[in-house]
């Protein structure tokens, strides 16, 4: 079992420690900082990349000598180890957890860290060789810092590159990102390299064979069947809103023409039928909206699983 925080115990500056056990006979030097040059000795054939997702994170193997630990953005508040880091935005010096000073944990940092370019104040930042690495690769394809790191690993010929911490499932996260560390982990598993991916990542995953098998149920509803309902359910709320809408307008003419008598009610019965019509909209309203919540939660819940993602319903 790993000696390190989880991310509940993990407070800011307590995560990485540079004097871990793991790295105690291994040395990482920066040989040209503007090449991207690194050697690491003595030299390991098996790298760790490392994300933020909760859901593999703390498996990685930060104990093991055997494995160098790459981490990147501000991940090092949450792990023990890293023997690199990787920082590749042109906007590095913004949007980072407030309260901490991500700028002063860089230029502190005695392992190399990966940038777009070196800066004077960083003495260990060092230039991503994004040069080497797409000649290498023959492709330039790049829509993630992970995607940068499994590159680099191929070019410095890592014989095992595994992935913890990395699902790729929400946002952006899953339509521009996903798609493009999947290519690059291709790439490297057609080289020969051993390409690991704990179970509990939702990286290489399928939810069922396209051809083979039809459409997963996860239980007696299918996905389709969900999105009916919630389509269905939308429907109905846009006539409840209308309704809802058509009886404001009607209440605000009686409200002005107040002393006219309307469909044999004098105005006080009318205005009193409006408003009881409308509260049993107002209600029946809140009903599908819970319904469409309620709905939507298990699409969610689906679409998820079906990215790959081990997630519980909250049950």
């Amino acid at each position: 079992m790993s000696s390190h925080l989880t991310a509940k115990e993990a407070e800011p500056g307590s995560g990485v420690n540079f004097d871990h056990p793991a790295e105690a006979d291994h040395k990482v030097t920066v040989v040209d900082r503007e090449a991207g040059s690194v050697v690491c000795e003595p030299k390991r054939d098996k790298v760790a990349i490392i994300g933020f997702a909760t859901s593999s994170r703390d498996l990685a193997p930060f104990d093991d000598p055997d494995y160098e630990i790459w981490t990147l953005n501000q991940l090092y508040r949450h792990v023990p180890r890293a023997t690199r880091h990787f920082d590749i935005h042109c906007n590095w010096d913004e949007d980072n957890v407030e309260g901490t000073d991500h700028l002063g944990w860089i230029r502190e940092s005695p392992i190399p860290v990966y940038m777009m370019e070196t800066h004077d104040e960083f003495p260990n930042a060092v230039r991503y060789p994004i040069d080497r690495v797409i000649a290498d690769a023959g492709i330039d394809y790049f829509t993630s810092t992970v995607a940068f790191e499994v590159g680099l690993a191929m070019v410095e010929g890592f014989k095992e590159i595994s992935l913890y911490g990395i699902d790729l499932i929400v946002g952006t996260e899953y339509s521009v990102q996903k798609a493009c560390l999947e290519f690059w982990l291709g790439m490297a598993h057609a080289r020969g390299i051993n390409v690991r991916i704990p179970g509990e990542s939702a990286l290489l995953k399928q939810a069922y064979r396209y051809g083979y098998e039809r459409e997963p149920s996860w239980g007696p509803l299918q996905m389709s069947e969900v999105a009916r309902r919630i389509e269905y359910l939308s429907t109905e709320r846009n006539k409840k809103m209308a309704l809802i809408n058509a009886l404001d307008g009607a209440l605000a003419e009686d409200e002005r023409w107040y002393v006219r008598k309307m469909n044999d009610l004098t105005p006080e019965e009318r205005m009193k039928a409006l408003t009881e019509q409308r509260g049993e909209a107002m209600a029946t309203l809140a009903t599908i909206d819970g319904a469409i919540q309620e709905t939507t939660y298990w699409r969610d819940l689906y679409t998820l699983r079906g990215r790959g993602a081990a997630v519980n319903s909250m049950i």
